[in-house]
């Protein structure tokens, strides 16, 4: 279903992107707006040119491409928290809002405020350069989304049969509780039997049958 845009049909047309960063620990929100912005009660933190955001693919068909964010500024002191804080595996939400010309997101009629992308962190790098003009590093952190289709595809589905895993859904079931013991069996499928079986017969064996049924004398 497609989604009208008022704002488009503005003479003039002013748009910021607005990130969500969900981290396990807390939750990060911010635009490349000049200020802060408040949307349904979320302040998302203006940095401006600060924050860069890749291409989004905008194909007709689900795609596998991943987007790449870049914080720049970041004081090289805290590049240590950037490590820490467990970014890999948080989900990023990125929506593009039309602003008024006081920088606010347009209300009427509806809300301009529009989803453009989710997706899941895989890769975070922390790149260093040495700026001339402050005459300090400054740290750049580059943040790589996988889109949600390429989640689905690597995802890993099913059941493990061992009696671990199986008894965690079917407490009662035994069907599993010989896996490990069939698991570490050698079976040389194709050759004789050697020994143990209850109708052993070998090279050696001769079986003599009298079948005297309807013999004379």
């Amino acid at each position: 279903m497609s989604t009208t845009i008022s704002a488009l049909s503005s003479s003039s047309i002013n748009f910021a992107e607005f990130v969500r960063l969900t981290l396990p620990s807390e939750t990060l929100t911010f635009c490349n707006a000049s200020a802060p912005i408040t949307v349904d009660g979320i302040t998302f933190e203006g940095l401006s040119t600060l924050l860069q955001i890749g291409e989004i693919q905008k194909n007709v068909k689900a795609n596998s491409a991943d987007l790449q964010l870049s914080l720049t500024g970041i004081d090289p002191s805290t590049v240590a928290l950037v490590l820490g804080a467990e970014i890999k595996g948080s989900q990023v939400e990125i929506w593009r809002g039309f602003l008024d010309s006081n920088n606010q997101i347009i209300t009427t009629p509806t809300l301009q405020f529009f989803k453009r992308y989710q997706g899941i962190v895989n890769n975070v790098a922390i790149n260093e350069d040495f700026n001339d003009e402050i005459r300090q590093r400054v740290a750049t952190c580059v943040v790589t989304s996988a889109s949600m289709r390429t989640v689905l595809e690597n995802r890993s589905a099913g059941m493990k049969t061992n009696e671990q895993a199986w008894k965690v859904f079917y407490p009662n079931d035994t069907s599993m509780d010989r896996v490990a013991i069939i698991a570490s069996t050698y079976f040389d499928f194709g050759k004789r039997p050697i020994g143990g079986g209850q109708n052993e017969v070998t090279d050696t064996t001769q079986v003599e049958v009298n079948n005297n049924t309807g013999s004379g004398g």
